[in-house]
């Protein structure tokens, strides 16, 4: 599925600007218009970034996006990150998603090391990474504030190795 097509961004820029969702990505502070998605998907469509848009299979519609982005083939190094709508969480898609990239990242694109990074009060993510392989590599301390309230961001890596020795669903 393409998101050049005009419903494809209106959906996406509609999970982006759900602010509960967002809460949990790191990006409630940011507001989205139809033309900053266009130049975004464009930027990340003329880099080496790689932009997923995920589907049910028994709704046959999108659910989420993930994306590896930051990416340094001369390290083997990149981050991710994925976003799923709300009524589809719950369900296993974010592991199975996830795993997906991760199997993309380290076997097709020849990578080593993919980092993300969550903030601290979304243990539900954290713990999902964590059961897929990554570790806990480190915080930025009181980096996230929102409602007079400061966060850190927990930041975890998985390598090659390890993700090609794990057990996937």
């Amino acid at each position: 599925m393409s998101l050049s097509d005009k419903k494809d961004l209106d959906l996406y820029n509609q999970w982006l600007n759900d602010p509960d969702l967002n809460l949990n990505f790191g990006k409630s502070h940011d507001a989205y218009s139809i033309e900053r998605q266009e130049k975004y998907i464009a930027n990340h469509n003329n880099s080496d970034d790689k932009f997923f848009v995920f589907i049910s299979k028994e709704e046959n519609k999108p659910i989420g996006i993930c994306l590896l982005y930051d990416i340094c083939y001369v390290h083997g190094k990149g981050t991710m990150g994925i976003l799923i709508e709300a009524e589809s969480q719950n369900n296993g898609f974010a592991k199975e998603a996830s795993q997906l990239l991760l199997e993309f990242a380290f076997n097709i694109l020849n990578l080593n090391n993919i980092m993300l990074y969550a903030i601290d009060f979304n243990e539900k993510a954290i713990e999902l990474y964590k059961s897929i392989g990554f570790k806990v590599i480190g915080k930025r301390r009181q980096s996230y504030p929102i409602n007079n309230q400061v966060y850190d961001e927990v930041y975890l890596d998985i390598l090659k190795e390890e993700f090609n020795n794990l057990d996937k669903i």
